[in-house]
């Protein structure tokens, strides 16, 4: 006997639920737990944030002097300067792009780090304070000047030149607010300080091709045009010699760092908030998965 029952077609559930639903109610599910995982996660990154060392950044505004802009120069040599550009007097328009250079330069920090003994602050952890001197690493390899300039280039000194107005910061980051400010005064010391010298020592080989230069002429007309020149070097020197700010001049000095810049408590705080429960949440969908796989 046939059955004129028709076979029954597989019943189609369908999925209508979105991402976004399905979240709402795990969250809702596991309210309590996620919201345990939020404050154990908000504790774990604000206890966190104690075991780095807290640091503080100290910093300066400058602006290139009327030395180092040729101001001084330009108004003084008149009509002369154009020869003065010709034989090599007058490079105003390097001159900043120089001095802005000379502070990020190795040479000049390599000399401040030498000069005070700043290696066993800045690798203390190598150093032996009680006998006074370096713990070799497996190598037998200590700190170096270089390595003192590279920790300062890429984690202490930064210098930032805004080519609209013209100024320049220098800041320095370090754990002791004290050293930061004294190294950026120091910093712009040494750099005027370098740059007032290299500026003598130019206007002296000047003096000294410019007084050759008259001995070698009888024209009159010549002899006084190199006088002039001869007076604006020996004017240039007097302004190296005599000025402190000779290539930068303050704008905002650096005070002392009352707040630390790293670590921020808050931050460490907000993401052990958000990282934690996150990790959990991604553990139970990932375990979650791999049951209906297996089923």
């Amino acid at each position: 006997m046939t059955s004129n029952r028709e076979p029954k077609s597989p019943t189609v559930i369908l999925d209508d639920e979105s991402s976004f639903d399905r979240a709402i109610i795990f969250t809702w599910r596991h309210k309590v737990p996620l919201l345990v995982m939020v404050c154990l996660g908000a504790a774990s990154g604000f206890a966190t944030s104690f075991l780095f060392t807290p640091k503080f950044r100290a910093d300066a505004i400058l602006i290139a002097s009327d030395e180092t802009l040729g101001a001084n120069l330009n108004g003084t040599l008149g009509s002369l300067s154009g020869l003065a550009s010709l034989v090599g007097l007058d490079k105003s328009a390097n001159k900043e792009n120089e001095a802005v250079e000379t502070l990020k330069s190795r040479a000049l920090t390599s000399n401040y780090i030498e000069a005070n003994h700043l290696l066993p602050i800045l690798f203390q952890k190598r150093w032996d304070s009680i006998n006074g001197k370096w713990k070799p690493d497996r190598s037998g390899r200590v700190p170096t000047v270089n390595d003192g300039f590279l920790l300062f280039d890429k984690a202490i000194r930064n210098v930032v030149e805004n080519r609209k107005t013209g100024l320049i910061s220098i800041t320095a980051t370090w754990e002791d607010p004290i050293l930061a400010k004294q190294w950026v005064d120091g910093l712009v010391d040494a750099a005027n300080d370098v740059l007032r010298l290299r500026a003598v020592d130019r206007s002296s080989r000047n003096l000294e091709y410019l007084k050759k230069a008259a001995e070698s002429t009888t024209v009159f007309e010549v002899k006084s045009t190199i006088y002039k020149l001869m007076e604006t070097e020996i004017k240039k020197q007097m302004l190296a010699t005599g000025g402190k700010d000779y290539a930068f001049r303050v704008v905002d000095p650096a005070v002392v760092p009352e707040r630390k810049v790293f670590p921020i408590r808050g931050l460490f705080l907000i993401l052990g908030a958000i990282l934690i429960p996150g990790l959990w949440c991604t553990f139970f969908a990932l375990r979650t998965y791999k049951r209906k796989t297996i089923r």
